[in-house]
């Protein structure tokens, strides 16, 4: 008689675990969609910093800008509406 309170109801289980199963799944799904999302709005790392190489290099190719004075800083940011106060 013990061999019979030992049988598993298959259906029972299966009814047991789909829930847990779907759960997971769900969670796995939304979590790819969500990575995929994150990778086309904000781009990986590296093409961050692969910009900033180019710019830099850029810049260091370029003459730049030379304020004699304090006055003709000031009046370049004023004119640019950057304030650094």
């Amino acid at each position: 008689m013990k061999a019979k309170s030992q049988v598993i109801d298959e259906n029972a289980l299966i009814e047991k675990l789909v829930p847990k199963i779907e759960e997971k799944i769900r969670t796995d799904v939304i979590r790819s969609l969500i990575s995929a999302l994150e990778e086309q709005i904000y781009p990986p790392e590296k093409a961050f910093r692969e910009d900033f190489v180019r710019r830099v290099e850029k810049a260091a190719r370029s003459k730049g800008r030379i304020f004699r004075t304090k006055k003709e800083l000031a009046a370049h940011l004023n004119s640019s509406r950057i304030s650094f106060e």
